[in-house]
This record gives structure tokens, sequence and C-alpha cells, in this order.
């Protein structure tokens, strides 16, 4: 069920970039387009919701995969013939200065799922060493 509503996501994501991208296709004409915005969103919104709290190490991959999925996204789609309405490129100052930010974000991140390896580690070796003296 988790990886359904992560690839639902997903698609919901890519959906919405082809509507800024190509956003000549007559697809989007049929529904109002802030009505079919707000409700991706909302879907996105709902598959992203934890159904259960997620641990540092998991949240940092969910969020790492999510990242990288945007940004291949914004480089495949012009390379298909589209051309962002928003201005949403790799070249565009505003994306990169986001980009070294969600970097600097999440390898604050990373030390953190480290630093609670570590402290995991150090109360489970001071645990067996309490067993170990509980035997003698």
């Amino acid at each position: 069920m988790k990886l359904f509503r992560e690839l639902l996501a997903y698609i919901l994501v890519v959906v919405m970039l082809c509507m800024d991208f190509f956003s000549y296709w007559s697809v989007w004409t049929i529904i109002p387009k802030a009505l079919l915005i707000t409700l991706f969103i909302i879907g996105i919104i709902i598959c992203f919701a934890p159904t259960k709290k997620l641990n540092l190490e998991q949240n940092f991959w969910l969020q790492l995969r999510v990242i990288t999925f945007i940004v291949v996204m914004t480089l495949v789609l012009p390379l298909l013939g589209g051309k962002s309405e928003i201005g949403l490129s790799l070249t565009q100052p505003f994306f990169i200065i986001i980009a070294v930010l969600t970097v600097f974000q999440l390898r604050m991140q990373w030390k953190r799922v480290q630093q609670e390896k570590a402290k995991g580690e150090e109360i489970k070796k001071q645990q067996d060493r309490l067993k170990g003296k509980n035997q003698k």
C-alpha cells in the first residue's frame, strides 16, 4: 500500500509537470485548470501523509527519491519538447537556490541519521555489557 501511494503521488506530480510543460495539449481544457491543480495537490498531500511515524532514515530516503524525481522530470520534459509556462528550469536562479538549500537540508538530515545510528549502536553495546556482567 505504501508503494502504491508513493507511485500515485509520482504520477500526480508528472501530470502536474506535464500541465506546465505541455500546456498546449487539448486534454487540459476539458476540466478547469484551477480545479485540476487543486485536486492534484490534495491527492499528493494525501499520498505523502504518513500513516505511521517514519524514522529519520526512511524520511531521508523518501525525500531524496522525491527531489531526485522532480529534478529528473525537470530535465526530461524539455528534452521531450515541453516548455514551462511558469519558467521551471534548471537554468533559473530561483530553482538553483532551492536545489542548493535542499541539498544542505538533506545533508543535515543524513548527519542526524548517522548520529541516531551511532547512538543506537552505543546503547546496544552498553546493554550487551550489562547482560555480560549479570551473567557472571
